[in-house]
């Protein structure tokens, strides 16, 4: 067959459906849509078209979000993993960890926790109850969410039970009893929500730096959802806003509220509204000064050495110097002279030289991060 004469061999669908279904057009030879049409009842090949649409529909929503999302998300892991990689080295994790953990056993090192007990009540009770609710925030279906919040399924105003990247799951229902709206962030179950706690790249934030990921999740809830939350409030007139969640969810509750009060959007979208937020594990998403300023209106419940809500950047770059300060360089290659070379030659002038080079050695990598 000549080049060129290709298109005289085909042939326009001659029938309706194979006409208006242009999803199917490139992947469907016109024969075959022919004969489907030929075979087929209408009412089928309406059915058929519909989900040819909705599907190619995902395919689109999907395509777009795996470049404008994922791809964001993919240069920001880079990123961070970039910087871990150039400040640890495999030695750090094995021995510097242990011989660090020896060090903490040697001076009794504990926990300087500067606080007091709580012994009010009511605080006692509400935050109980926000624990239960940020609970009830990963249940998957409506009827499991009415079970665990002990509510009608009429009280559920939003509801999404799946996530997207720098999305996590959510719902929004009514507390009758307390007189509050609750809105509860799912913690992580799946891979997006793992994205989105991967990316700890700081990203400036008023005046201070927050965590990009949990902050990209806390905008588009802006974008997308406070503006009806802000309606549903409007129905409900003396209620307040209790955010919930825990883990992911706790940090996206804590940024979002930080974001009502100090977005001059979202300040204005949620303006004589009272609300404030309860995370459970919340882990780190501002720095400390901002941390501190939001402390009458967002609460972090902890249990006991949970590593979540420790597990900061800066606090992993504090634990590379206290393994340094250790000096596990010159622990390990003294333990392995002790162990590998016999005394006679360690005596002699040759092993002292050579001893002294492989420590001076050491000590540059170590200080240079290798």
């Amino acid at each position: 067959m000549a080049p060129g004469r290709t298109d005289a061999f085909v042939k326009e669908p001659t029938t309706e459906f194979g006409k208006r279904n242009r999803y199917l057009e490139k992947l469907i030879p016109d024969v075959l849509e022919n004969a489907v049409d030929a075979v087929l009842p209408d009412a089928f090949e309406r059915v058929l078209d519909r989900g040819c649409e909705d599907a190619y529909l995902k395919y689109q929503t999907f395509k777009t979000d795996l470049q404008e999302g994922i791809g964001e998300v993919a240069g920001v892991l880079m990123k961070v993993a970039k910087y871990a990689y150039e400040k640890f080295h495999i030695g750090d994790l094995v021995f510097g960890v242990y011989h660090l953990a020896l060090h903490h056993a040697t001076v009794n090192a504990m926990d300087d926790v500067d606080g007091q007990i709580v012994e009010d009540e009511a605080m006692i009770d509400f935050l109980v109850k926000a624990t239960n609710a940020a609970a009830a925030a990963y249940c998957p279906t409506k009827a499991e969410l009415c079970a665990a919040a002990g509510i009608a399924e009429s009280d559920i105003l939003l509801f999404e039970p799946q996530t997207t990247t720098t999305r996590p799951a959510y719902a929004l229902w009514v507390d009758r009893e307390n007189s509050r709206l609750i809105w509860g962030f799912r913690g992580t179950t799946d891979l997006n929500d793992m994205l989105t706690d991967a990316c700890a790249s700081c990203s400036p934030y008023c005046g201070g730096y927050a965590h990009w990921g949990m902050l990209q999740a806390a905008q588009w809830f802006v974008k997308h959802e406070v503006q009806r939350v802000r309606g549903f409030l409007d129905e409900h007139p003396s209620y307040e806003l209790l955010l919930v969640g825990h883990s992911l969810g706790a940090g996206t509750a804590a940024m979002l509220a930080h974001l009502l009060r100090n977005d001059s959007q979202a300040s204005q979208l949620m303006s004589g509204v009272s609300f404030q937020a309860v995370g459970v594990a919340t882990p780190a998403v501002l720095t400390e000064e901002l941390a501190e300023n939001c402390s009458d209106y967002i609460t972090s419940v902890v249990l006991m050495h949970d590593m979540v809500p420790r597990f900061s950047i800066k606090n992993v770059f504090d634990l590379k110097e206290e393994m340094d300060a250790t000096k596990w360089g010159d622990i390990l290659v003294s333990t392995a002279k002790d162990w590998m070379v016999p005394d006679v030659i360690e005596r002699s002038e040759t092993y002292k030289r050579l001893s002294r080079n492989v420590s001076q050695n050491t000590k540059r990598q170590v200080g240079m991060g290798w």
